[in-house]
This record gives structure tokens, C-alpha cells and sequence, in this order.
């Protein structure tokens, strides 16, 4: 064991030792490359390399411009004839905007069993995309629902209820379009018993469009006094006193209508300012697994339907075709 040990000793140790090489992998693993295609901060580099820089994030892509003018369809009852000769005139010199005229006098949201809007928006929307739909109705649904068999009093709890889930549905319908919505407030009336009622058309459209997340045009101050009452007479968009409102008092003359036209019109040129609505068109028929909407799991009559006495304020042929 002496001669082994002395053996051992005998051989000298080198004086320095050269550290182990250590080289990258020939194969990065998945963890070690970043998405872009570059080596993650993990990875080895020889020893004063300068790291690279990492990839500079991809530019967000500039958005699409809109081709062609924007499709503002409005939608309603009389009230909608009006409001769209108003805008036709305030727009008609902006170049961004076709308003284009969907509304039919003597309908509303009651009376699905004569005029069921939630079909025609689906109708109209399968031949022109909506881009920015303006609605405006209740001065007709001013009756009487019977659902199931069952009568439902004006304004009573389960027509209310009904009546909401209606609002509800026309907005979906309108939603899946893609277009932007703008619902009018109804404006003030001269008689007091139907103004009341306009009121609570108006807190339920209201609270239907909050909770849709959607634009509610407020107009009860437009064609009032200084207190907010009914005036015939008023400043127009102009500044200039004119008459304002027509003989029934639920209706206006062009001036007033180019007054609502203009609130509008301020509002969606606001909301175009937020980002352009993106149009959808709505296939022609409806697929197999299509939920079925409320208003067609019912049978429904309703009262029957007012006579409409037509007048200045509800015939605009006068103004000739526009779509």
C-alpha cells in the first residue's frame, strides 16, 4: 500500500484546468422560443454576447373605412314618417348618410297579428344592411292585449311585463343586424290624459334600452315652454319662432320634425365618432335550430285596430319616393 500511495503522489497535477465548454443545444426546446421565433430570455449565450432586442410588437392594423354611405333606417310608427322627413332634411347635404324610410303608420308592438316588426326588421335587413337603426313608437299601442286566451288591461302589471319583453325582443332583433340603435323618447303631447300615458311608454322604453346597452334620444324638451309644457309655437333648428306642432297635437310640422331630426342626427354623428357600426346581414330563411321568438310561442288577438284618420302630419307622399 506504501508503494501505491507513493505511486499516486508521484503523478503531478496539471497547474490550471481549462472550465468545460458549454454550448448552446443544436434544438431549442418549445419553452426556450418565444412566439415571434427568437430565444426566450432562458436561453444560454455565449459569455459577452450581446442579447438581441426583442421583436418589436406587430402594429395594430389600421381599421377598415366604411364603404360607401352609412344605411340609417328608421323604423316606427307615424311619428317614424315624420322624424325621417326631418332627418332626410337635416342630412341631405352630409354624404355619409342614406336615411332610408321603414316606418308604416298605425303600428306598434301590441298588434303582432297585424304588423309583427320583429319579422319585418328581419325582412328589410336580408335586402339592405342596417348600419344605424333610429326607432320611434307607442302612440299606437295605447290598448288592450289577449294572450293565451287571456285579456290583458292597458298598462296593467302582466301587459307591462308583456309589453317590456316586447321592447326587449324588437331590440334583439335589431341587434343582431349589427347596427347601431337609437330609440326616441316620446315627445310631450297637448292632452294631459295622453301624454300621461306616453310617460309610461317612455320609463319603459327607457329601462329597456339601459339594460340593452343602448342609445335612449331624450325629446320632451323639444316644442315646450319654459316649463316644459306643450307649446304649438317655438324656436326651430334655426332660432326662428315657427309653428312646431300640427293640429292633433301628437304630431308635428316639418320645422318640428327637422327639430327632432336634428337631436337625432347630433346623436349619431356622436356615436359614429365611438367606433362605426358593423353591419350583419341576416340570412332570408331562418336555420332548423332557430330559437323561436316569444311573440310566436303565443296565440295572441288584440283589440281592434283605431281608424286612422291620415292628415299632414301622417302622409308624406308629397315628399316622393326615397328607397
Amino acid at each position: 500500500m506504501l508503494l501505491a500511495a507513493m505511486a499516486l503522489f508521484a503523478v503531478p497535477f496539471p497547474a490550471h484546468a481549462d472550465p468545460m465548454a458549454i454550448t448552446p443545444s443544436q434544438r431549442l426546446s418549445d419553452a426556450a422560443v418565444s412566439a415571434g421565433g427568437g430565444v426566450s430570455e432562458a436561453a444560454l449565450t455565449e459569455e459577452g454576447a450581446v442579447p438581441a432586442k426583442p421583436a418589436a410588437p406587430a402594429a395594430k392594423p389600421e381599421p377598415v373605412a366604411h364603404k360607401g354611405p352609412y344605411n340609417l333606417v328608421v323604423l316606427g310608427d307615424s311619428l317614424g314618417d315624420g322624424l325621417w322627413a326631418g332627418l332626410y332634411h337635416v342630412l341631405r347635404k352630409d354624404k355619409r348618410f342614406k336615411v332610408i324610410k321603414k316606418s308604416k303608420v298605425a303600428t306598434g308592438l301590441v298588434r303582432h297579428d297585424y304588423y309583427n316588426w320583429n319579422k319585418v326588421v328581419e325582412e328589410i335587413a336580408a335586402d339592405t344592411p342596417i348600419d344605424i337603426a333610429v326607432v320611434v313608437m307607442g302612440t299606437n299601442d295605447r290598448q288592450a292585449m289577449v294572450v293565451n286566451g287571456k285579456r290583458h288591461a292597458r298598462f296593467s302589471p302582466e301587459w307591462e311585463k308583456i309589453y317590456a319583453e316586447r321592447v326587449e325582443e324588437f331590440i334583439d332583433t335589431l341587434k343582431e343586424t349589427g347596427a347601431q340603435i337609437y330609440w326616441m323618447e316620446l315627445p310631450v303631447m297637448r292632452s294631459s290624459g295622453f301624454d300621461a300615458d306616453m310617460q309610461k311608454f317612455n320609463r319603459i322604453f327607457e329601462e329597456e334600452t339601459r339594460k340593452e346597452g343602448i342609445q335612449f334620444v331624450r325629446t320632451r324638451d323639444l316644442g315646450t315652454d319654459e316649463n316644459g309644457a306643450y307649446e304649438a309655437y317655438g324656436a326651430d333648428r334655426f332660432g326662428r319662432k315657427r309653428l312646431l306642432r300640427a293640429e292633433d297635437g301628437i304630431h308635428f310640422s316639418m320645422a318640428g320634425y327637422e327639430l327632432l331630426g336634428k337631436r337625432m342626427a347630433d346623436r349619431v354623428k356622436q356615436g359614429l365618432k365611438q367606433g362605426a357600426p358593423t353591419p350583419i346581414a341576416m340570412a332570408k330563411a331562418k336555420g332548423p335550430q332557430a330559437k323561436p321568438k316569444k311573440s310566436e310561442q303565443v296565440a295572441e288577438i288584440s283589440a281592434p285596430l283605431p281608424v286612422l284618420r291620415p292628415g299632414r302630419s301622417d302622409d308624406w307622399r308629397w315628399l316622393g319616393r326615397t328607397n
